[in-house]
């Protein structure tokens, strides 16, 4: 069985898991017998267990009940929902994995700063990309975490990283890395800016919790298009809505 379950996590952080793989995972974890090496992992699949039994705030649930007057469509919300959850989770299941798998199969991490950067922007560079597979720039992305200070390159590579990757969990990875570089010069415009052009659910959403967790009050244009905009996803919508409620609070408070 643990054999088994580490070629599972394998394919989970590759993004190659199937459904039934992916539940065999969150069982295995949350039962009573977790080896000690794994359990580091069990983490994301806990939290996904969990988040499936949580239910909407009182506001968004009115939110969707006025709006949509659909039970079909409140389910299909709340479907997306969880699986931004989980994807999320996913993001930090392979924040750790990558850690545990590069610690298991790789050579003893230099503890040369330079070395390191230098390793991680081998791999991020735009000519790179198609050279390497998706959860080898993820990561990459994750590697920039254990960096002692901020790089601008590798700052710069990872907005690239965020806006260009083929891969969206790639860019989901991009886009967690940066929301802790927010104060590094050009990275919160960049946020805003990968918000107008991200027309991915997922990034969509994720940008948007960032751009509010940040405080970032520049983003209220774009979060009042995205609001407007009835060509995209409901839960996209009403999320957008939701962050500027926030940051509109947020500056009102301060001006006052």
């Amino acid at each position: 069985m643990k054999q088994d379950i580490e070629k599972l996590l394998e394919k989970y952080y590759a993004g190659e898991s199937s459904l039934d793989e992916e539940k065999q995972l969150r069982d295995f974890f949350r039962g009573p017998s977790v080896p000690a090496h794994l359990e580091s992992q069990a983490g994301p699949f806990r939290y996904y267990a969990e988040t499936r039994a949580e239910q909407p705030s009182l506001t968004v649930t009115n939110q969707w009940t006025d709006r949509l007057g659909s039970e079909g469509r409140i389910r299909s919300l709340m479907t997306w929902s969880l699986r931004i959850a989980a994807s999320v989770a996913l993001l930090a299941g392979g924040f750790i994995g990558g850690l545990y798998y590069s610690n298991r199969f790789s050579d003893p991490v230099n503890s040369n700063e330079t070395s390191s950067a230098l390793a991680i922007k081998k791999v991020l560079e735009f000519d790179q990309s198609t050279q390497t597979s998706a959860s080898e720039r993820i990561q990459a992305v994750n590697q920039s975490y254990e960096l002692p200070e901020a790089n601008q390159d590798i700052t710069q590579l990872l907005i690239n990283t965020l806006n260009f990757d083929d891969n969206v969990n790639v860019r989901l990875a991009a886009c967690q890395a940066l929301t802790r570089l927010s104060d590094e010069a050009g990275v919160r415009e960049a946020l805003i800016q990968s918000l107008k052009i991200q027309t991915d659910p997922y990034l969509q959403i994720m940008l948007i919790e960032t751009l509010v967790s940040i405080q970032e009050k520049r983003a209220i244009d774009e979060m009042q298009r995205l609001a407007r905009n009835r060509q995209i996803l409901e839960a996209v919508r009403l999320k957008a809505e939701e962050g500027l409620n926030r940051l509109t609070q947020t500056q009102n408070r301060s001006a006052s």
